[in-house]
């Protein structure tokens, strides 16, 4: 009951205050020594949804809210532990099916007018504003930008398919292989130099972490991850497609998953 009247009441105060930005934006508000990071989610198939924090807009991010309750068609975070305004935000969320996306990453005072193309699921596509689509790294079609957001919907609201944005201009499609069909670790995973791994409380608690080719194959081990985020270059991969790993903290097995590295085209 605690948890639905605080909801109740934070979900009013966000109506009274200020108007929130529908995913895959969002809207940052400063409260005295806190942040808010609102947003209204316009998918009813959410089933998985973190806040992220940086000091970098484009990598090293760190989970620091798990929304409970990731289908809530409004909702918000605060972040009481700001520890500059320097830092950045993003939400990173995921549908049914396995289509996931990660928003533009935002910080304190930008101006959300640059951020209208990232309603699109991609940024501003290449210098001639045109959007790569790839399908187990054959390129499929190079479309417009403005096209974009109808050819993403089609994918997500037609098809079962993962729809992956791999950079500004560079999207892949990853057919849907059944029941196992892929949803991403938000422990492990891949971004666009590598794989982060980002961990709570790497300082005091031990995590190890595993990986392999597709076909079990062990690659290498990293011990002991002592700080988090961890980016591990993509060269340590030697090819791009479907890795595994397995995540162990305390010698226990505490994840198996995969993730995928694209070719850089």
């Amino acid at each position: 009951m605690y948890r639905i009247i605080s909801l109740f009441i934070f979900t009013l105060l966000f109506n009274n205050c200020f108007a929130q930005d529908t995913l895959p934006n969002f809207t940052l508000v400063e409260r005295g020594n806190k942040v808010i990071v609102s947003w209204v989610n316009p998918f009813s198939s959410v089933i998985q949804l973190n806040v992220q924090r940086s000091f970098d807009s484009l990598r090293n991010f760190r989970t620091i809210y798990s929304a409970p309750s990731p289908e809530l068609p409004q909702n918000g975070y605060s972040d009481t532990k700001m520890p500059t305004n320097r830092v950045f935000y993003r939400i990173f969320y995921v549908l049914e099916g396995g289509t996931y996306f990660f928003t533009q990453s935002l910080k304190i005072g930008d101006d959300f007018k640059r951020t209208e193309m990232a309603t699109t699921g991609t940024t501003h596509g290449d210098a001639q504003g045109l959007i790569t689509i790839t399908k187990y790294e054959t390129v499929l079609a190079k479309i417009r930008v403005e096209r974009y957001r109808s050819f993403r919907d089609s994918i997500l609201y037609s098809t079962r398919d993962t729809l992956s944005v791999i950079n500004d201009s560079l999207v892949a499609i990853y057919p849907y292989n059944g029941p196992d069909n892929f949803r991403p670790s938000i422990f492990v995973y891949a971004v666009r130099d590598g794989i982060n791994i980002s961990l709570p409380s790497a300082e005091t608690r031990r995590y190890s972490v595993k990986f392999f080719e597709e076909n079990g194959q062990h690659i290498f081990t990293i011990n002991h991850v002592k700080e988090t985020p961890l980016l591990v270059d993509k060269s340590n991969f030697f090819h791009a497609g479907w890795f595994l790993f397995e995540l162990y903290e305390e010698n226990v097995l505490k994840e198996k998953n995969k993730f995928y590295l694209s070719k850089d085209f």
